[in-house]
């Protein structure tokens, strides 16, 4: 027995607005994936035992409390935990090619989704994933100050889209001089203002402390969106399954920074473990929002985005 028919995979298909997308449209992504890939191995074995990061302040706080032995002779002093953040790299190439796919549909505008309606939603989703994937990448492979900077706005940007993407659902219109306006660019304004407010400011303050509260932040106004105002709008699962995966991960973090389970040399790593389900976490949050639709029967004339 399949586990997936034709006829459920086009049920899919058309719930998460992806019946037009052709296989073909993932070729690219598909290459650039490989291309980063394989040019970040090859530098990686052109200066595999050259020092290259002793120049740079060296950073703190949790850097060197992660199980993985530290190489700090090496090009990549944290090789599990580097290599890993490749699946944010994955998720922010979906994410673009679907907004890519939307902008190049010329009926997207009349779409109830609202990834499917403003494109660029997805491309900033994207971006935040490529954000996360360089500033995690990278700090984990020099254990550096500034890259430690990078990893945590780049975190922070990821949380800060989703949490404007929920705040849209909840009021998607104000009131401007008596009529409805649609409120989705002030939103794109916002994930810029958060971002610079984390990278400028807020990139101080605890990680530990924060990342816990803008998760609340996000989970109050998710369930407020799915209790108080539309129960079947969105499919829910995928947002159930989004938190599932992201309770395991938070759980495989603790047990790695308390070396709970640890075995140094191993290429084994559990903060590795952590990169991987957040970015299938993300991945299955993005599908959420791209599973149901908005009311938009009382939208006024736009001007294109």
């Amino acid at each position: 027995m399949k586990l997936y028919s034709p006829h459920k995979i086009e049920i899919l298909r058309d719930r998460l607005y992806m019946e037009e997308l052709r296989r073909k449209a993932f070729h690219l992504p598909a290459i650039v994936f490989l291309f980063v890939t394989l040019g970040l191995m090859f530098a990686y074995h052109t200066y595999m035992h050259t020092d290259i990061w002793s120049r740079m302040p060296v950073a703190g706080g949790n850097a060197f409390h992660f199980c993985e032995a530290n190489h700090m002779d090496e090009a990549i002093r944290q090789p599990s935990n580097t290599w890993s953040n490749l699946g944010y790299l994955a998720v922010g190439l979906f994410a673009l090619t679907l907004g890519v796919h939307d902008y190049k549909n010329k009926n997207h505008r009349d779409s109830d989704n609202f990834l499917v309606k403003y494109p660029l939603f997805s491309v900033m989703f994207a971006l935040s994933c490529f954000y996360l994937f360089i500033g995690s990448f990278m700090y984990h492979a020099s254990l550096t100050a500034f890259f430690q900077k990078l990893d945590q706005t780049g975190l922070y940007s990821v949380i800060a889209m989703i949490l404007v993407l929920n705040l849209y659902k909840i009021f998607p219109y104000f009131n401007h001089r008596g009529s409805s306006r649609n409120s989705h660019k002030w939103a794109k304004v916002l994930v810029i203002v958060l971002n610079i407010v984390f990278f400028n400011w807020l990139w101080r303050v605890s990680i530990n402390a924060l990342v816990p509260g803008l998760l609340l932040m996000i989970l109050i106004t998710g369930m407020y969106y799915t209790l108080a105002i539309n129960r079947t709008a969105f499919f829910t699962k995928y947002l159930y399954v989004a938190f599932l995966i992201l309770f395991a991960a938070g759980s495989v973090w603790v047990l790695d920074r308390q070396h709970v389970v640890c075995q140094p040399d191993s290429f084994l790593q559990g903060h590795a473990l952590w990169h991987i389900l957040t970015a299938i976490s993300i991945f299955f949050t993005y599908l959420y929002y791209r599973s149901g639709s908005l009311d938009m029967a009382t939208e006024e004339a736009e001007t294109a985005e």
